[in-house]
């Protein structure tokens, strides 16, 4: 049964009903006084129900409100005087309550097109009933004011609301309900117009021109109710109330010759009974075919599940024929549809299981049981036996009779044949075991008598037959291994614990052996214990051959913590298995606390740019060949700081060849790392200052020279040369010299950009490459260095020194950019400023 949806938000519904109830209203209003007119139909309050009913109840007070303050502006719009419009108020909020809460409590709107009864119920709660309460409540107060009669006002009160309810309500509330979607996904779109058209025309002309009009009026109705929906059905049926109701409300229907009182009751019921079995059929039509819908929809999906089921499913007819099988059954037996449906099932059925199933089938049609189960064989289209689980059931009529069976049959053909070679399987275990040499036993505990069979003499070197005891058995265990084996066998005795056990025996002749034991405790329905039953084997090889892999593990966990690389291995899945002390040095992780732990979170590798690298060990187990650490690596210690290293993933297979996981040598290069960073550094630079050295220079005016040509900026070279420096050198000796020139390039240094290049070309010669530098900031930056160098005083064994500075300028552009002819210019600059009385700089335009 449909619900009451979810209300929307309180202010749209508000304003829906106050304004389409006032405008109903005045509409009706207007009419009543018109001369001539009749009665008028009242369609505000079915509106108001619909708009009411199915809102949570704490709102309706201010829908009730909206829609009674619309009722009284409506009759104030026309000159009522207030007592007048207020009277109304009371008999239409009565009815509207009345109604909407009958709906609600009910049910009825819920239900409305379930049948016909239901659709009666829904007019009798919300269109009969309340205007009947309305009409005697309106009425009496209209008498009571003295306006007109109680009878008579009843009379119009009734037959105006009732009407308009029976020609409104239906529609809103199925509109309420489902939306504007009926009419959008109305299949007859075009019919539905010209039943529009028929009935908006059709009515004032039937009502004006024809006799029996109602009879005219009801057949369009009629009809579209069969061939519409119930929806487009209730708005014919409302545009016929409005229509019809406005010839009659305005007086220009002919009426018989009757009283007053009976013309105005009677002209409105044929309107009535026009229009409610036009709704009462659209509702029993839109039901028929609902229920077709579900039938339909029920068939579907029965012949769906039957037709995708994994398993085969057919119906069967009493003769045995099969009237409809799926294709999962057709898979089955090798048969298409077609060949297999000019069958019936005892053509497929194996011989040998027909007359079972034959006979079950009776026992169904004879009312003995309702179903039944069964295991058969069937003969697959090729010749071959097919196992296959059969459930059938049988389908009868309302009278019982039968009509045909549903018939369920799963392929168990592979359980039937495992099942069979499980059997043969298990005959050979038992054959096995006895020539496994393998020796069962038991241990009567009442009685301490020991039973063994033939080869649990053989095991321990005895002669078979004689009676054996606990203390026989006790006699052949090695002294080392006695008590410890008695306390393992006596508790199991007790029930405390399984026996699981190994041993080493003297045998009858001598030799020693190692046995492994099981055993379980049986006991009897008190749960008093009564034997042990367990069986021996020889694992002497076994004891041996892990011996020798013991000792093989641990010479190799030995060369595993002296070498100096680092060792990890993985699973295939790339999961850390095992690190030696090395690599837990390396990583941070100790071996079982990276157990289990992907590779990558162990080792967090870096490149030189800082970012993470692929680890090798990932391209081992995918290509399941060698892998090498790419490029420059780092190890990025959980404790802070890098670890250069250098690796390599090898796969570890087993014996046959099978990937196992992989292994990863990792060794730590971070000293030779180190000493190429610093090799690198001195070839590069100048080692008494640190600037860079006339070769790294020239590379980097070379790369300026070809930034400048692709970009087409512009760049300024500078020649730097020291005035008056061999005096100091000659004064203070060489030591004095050098600190002034590291001085000297720390003041230089401090003095340019952040991507400028300052280089010592030799003795006391500097360059300085200005990258993308206008010429007049140059020569600011010349002026500066040459002023911080003449203020720069060398103090050296108690005298002052100072030296000077000239620097030529040499301008780097597209038409200028080539290294050797820019720094022979910059270097003719310089002895222009030098010529020039030094401590100066110029400029060399090309």
């Amino acid at each position: 049964m449909p619900r009451i949806r979810e209300p929307g938000p309180l202010l749209p519904t508000l304003l829906l009903v106050f304004f389409g109830y006032l405008l109903l209203a005045m509409g009706a209003v207007w009419l009543s006084r018109q001369p001539g007119s009749i009665a008028t139909l009242w369609y505000a309050n079915a509106f108001a129900v619909a708009l009411l009913w199915d809102q949570p109840l704490r709102r309706w007070p201010p829908l009730l409100v909206a829609a009674m303050l619309a009722d009284l502006l409506a009759n104030l719009a026309f000159g009522d005087p207030l007592a007048m419009a207020a009277s109304f108020v009371p008999p239409n909020l009565l009815e509207v309550i009345l109604a909407a809460a009958l709906l609600r409590v009910s049910g009825a709107a819920l239900r409305m097109n379930e049948s016909p009864g239901a659709f009666l119920q829904f007019i009798f709660f919300g269109a009969l009933l309340p205007p009947l309460a309305g009409a005697s409540l309106g009425a009496s107060i209209l008498a009571w004011q003295g306006v007109g009669s109680f009878e008579r006002g009843w009379m119009y009160w009734v037959e105006g609301a009732m009407l308009g309810a029976v020609s409104v309500l239906p529609l809103a509330v199925w509109m309420r309900q489902q939306g504007w979607r009926e009419f959008l996904g109305e299949r007859r779109r075009r019919e539905l117009l010209l039943y529009g058209g028929v009935v908006v025309l059709g009515t004032p002309f039937a009502l004006l021109l024809l006799p029996f009009p109602f009879v005219y009026l009801a057949l369009p109705l009629m009809i579209a109710a069969v061939r519409l929906t119930f929806a487009s059905t209730a708005l014919l049926v409302a545009l016929a109330s409005v229509s019809g109701g406005l010839i009659i409300a305005l007086g220009l229907l002919e009426t018989p010759a009757l009283d007053k009182g009976w013309r105005d009751l009677l002209i409105y019921l044929p309107l009535l009974l026009a229009l409610l079995p036009a709704l009462m059929l659209a509702s029993a039509v839109e039901q028929l075919r609902k229920r077709r819908r579900e039938l339909a929809a029920s068939e579907t999906r029965f012949r769906d599940a039957m037709d995708h089921s994994a398993i085969g499913m057919a119906l069967v007819g009493l003769d045995g024929r099969w009237q409809r099988v799926n294709h999962a059954l057709c898979e089955m037996l090798g048969y298409e549809e077609t060949e297999l449906s000019a069958l019936n099932f005892q053509d497929v059925t194996h011989p040998d299981d027909l007359a079972g199933d034959l006979e079950l089938v009776r026992e169904v049609i004879a009312g003995r049981r309702h179903s039944y189960r069964l295991e058969k064989r069937y003969l697959h289209k090729s010749g071959r036996e097919i196992w296959g689980l059969l459930a059938v059931s049988l389908v009868r009529d309302h009278d019982g009779e039968p009509l045909y069976f549903i018939s369920q049959i799963e392929d168990i053909d592979r359980r039937k044949r495992a099942e069979e070679r499980e059997a043969v399987l298990a005959r050979r275990y038992s054959v096995a075991t006895e020539a496994s040499g393998v020796g069962v036993w038991e241990w009567d505990l009442a009685s301490d008598r020991l039973l063994w069979d033939e080869g649990m003499y053989r095991l321990y070197g005895r002669a078979a037959g004689g009676e054996l005891s606990y203390a026989d058995w006790r006699a052949h265990l090695h002294p080392d291994d006695a008590a410890r084996a008695e306390r393992e066998v006596l508790a199991a005795r007790e029930g405390s614990r399984r026996l699981d056990i190994e041993f080493r025996i003297r045998r009858g002749d001598g030799a020693q052996r190692v046995l492994k034991g099981h055993a379980r405790l049986v006991c009897d329905a008190q749960g008093r214990p009564l034997r042990l039953v367990g069986t021996n084997w020889d694992v002497s090889e076994l004891r041996q051959l892990a011996e020798r892999l013991r000792d093989e593990r641990e010479r190799l966990q030995v060369t595993l913590d002296a070498i100096g690389d680092g060792v990890i291995t993985t699973d295939l899945e790339g999961r850390v298995s095992f690190l030696n002390p090395v690599a837990e040095r390396l990583s941070g992780w100790r071996s079982d606390e990276a157990q289990g732990l992907p590779i990558e979170q162990v080792l967090l590798l870096e490149g030189e740019d800082g970012r993470l690298v692929p680890n090798p060990v990932r391209d081992c187990l995918e290509q399941g060949s060698a892998a090498s650490l790419q490029g420059l690596a780092s190890l990025r210690h959980p404790a802070g700081g890098a670890i250069a290293l250098r690796g390599q993933a090898a796969p570890m297979r087993a014996g046959d060849g099978t990937l196992l996981g992989s292994v990863l040598v990792l060794t730590d290069v971070s000293e030779a790392r180190a000493m190429q960073k610093h090799l690198r550094y001195a070839a590069t630079h100048d080692a008494l200052t640190g600037l860079l050295n006339r070769s790294a220079f020239e590379d980097a005016l070379a790369e300026s020279c070809r930034d400048v040509l692709q970009n087409d900026g512009n760049s300024v070279l500078c020649f730097i040369d020291l005035d008056r420096f061999k005096q100091v050198n000659d004064s203070a000796g060489h030591a004095a010299g050098d600190e002034l020139l590291r001085q000297l390039a720390r003041l230089m240094q401090a003095q340019v950009r952040a991507g400028d290049q300052l280089a010592r070309l030799g003795g006391d010669e500097f360059a300085l490459i200005l990258r993308s530098c206008p010429l007049p900031q140059a020569e600011l930056l010349a002026a500066r260095l040459i002023a911080q160098i003449q203020g720069l005083v060398l103090t050296w064994e108690g005298q002052e020194f100072r030296v000077g500075a000239s620097v030529g300028i040499a301008c780097i552009h597209s038409a200028n950019a080539q290294p050797a002819e820019l720094l022979k210019q910059a270097d003719t600059a310089c002895y222009r400023a030098k010529h020039a009385g030094r401590g100066q700089f110029a400029v060399e335009h090309r």
